[in-house]
């Protein structure tokens, strides 16, 4: 009997792969996350939350060896409240209870809302005036970020208002040494820095997504869906990174383990002459 459900097992999470392969597959080249979300829901939804922690976890673990599409695809994966918008929170909720049974640790820190290590309201830090926000209405903002003139786009750098922001992103005069700019920014909104994750145009460019992971005020949960998709240099410097939350430091490590193991003999050996005491750094003395 055991040696039967062993097989079902197998059998089953051969078939969550093999659908996870096609929701990669299928959105290649597509820059529409919304769609993509909404596959992915539909996908979760039909194979009911006992399995839909198993074809996350496998995105995941995709994007982190590196597979293919899987980077491009996980990173949609920012707006985790629009997949729980087509899902149901409450179904949701179901995926993230099986996901915890299961300790699918990568699965639980994308559906679990954690706090940033930093919030702009509750920092050490005195908050940055902005005279451009304090005494310009909004509306008048919305419209400057609207406008193809680069001395209001850069005034309009350290906007707080979400809205605002969208404007400045899909102003076709931006350019991503500004959204740089926007991701590094301290102090910040955690709202601000998810909505440049989620841009279609932005969010893919790497130096963006780095800026994102290094920056304190950005919520883990959307950390942990860029991650996976850094290289492993990146990777290394986020889990000695003193700022980022503990949550992600750990996750990183995890992410440093699976890259190291994905590598050939010669890779793993060029790999420890390289990097063998920053390893030891990482794993022994900060555990």
């Amino acid at each position: 009997m055991d040696a039967l459900i062993k097989i079902l097992r197998a059998l089953l999470l051969r078939k969550v792969a093999s659908r996870a392969e096609d929701l990669v597959r299928q959105s290649q080249g597509t820059r529409n996350g919304k769609m993509v979300l909404y596959l992915l829901a539909r996908e979760l939804v039909a194979l009911g939350p006992d399995l839909a922690p198993f074809l996350i976890r496998h995105l995941v673990m995709g994007s982190a060896r590196r597979s293919q599409g899987y980077p491009e695809y996980v990173r949609n994966l920012c707006d985790i409240r629009a997949l729980a918008g087509h899902a149901g929170n409450d179904f949701m909720s179901e995926v993230l209870r099986k996901a915890r049974r299961c300790q699918m640790d990568e699965v639980v820190e994308l559906l679990t809302r954690v706090p940033p290590q930093r919030r702009i309201y509750n920092t050490e830090d005195p908050e940055k005036r902005n005279p451009v926000q304090d005494y310009i209405p909004l509306g008048v903002r919305k419209s400057l970020a609207r406008k193809q003139n680069l001395a209001s786009l850069e005034a309009l750098l350290g906007e707080q208002d979400p809205s605002v922001i969208r404007n400045i992103l899909g102003n076709p005069r931006t350019v991503e040494d500004m959204v740089v700019k926007m991701a590094s920014l301290r102090p910040t909104s955690e709202d601000v820095l998810q909505e440049i994750a989620v841009h279609p145009r932005w969010g893919g460019r790497l130096k963006i997504r780095k800026s994102l992971v290094f920056n304190p005020y950005t919520s883990p949960r959307t950390v942990h869906a860029i991650l996976p998709t850094l290289l492993l240099p990146d990777l290394i410097d986020a889990a000695l990174s003193p700022t980022l939350h503990p949550n992600v430091r750990a996750a990183a490590k995890r992410f440093i383990i699976h890259r190291v193991a994905g590598m050939s003999p010669a890779e793993k050996h060029q790999f420890n002459q390289r990097s063998g005491a920053i390893l030891k750094r990482i794993f022994l003395e900060t555990g």
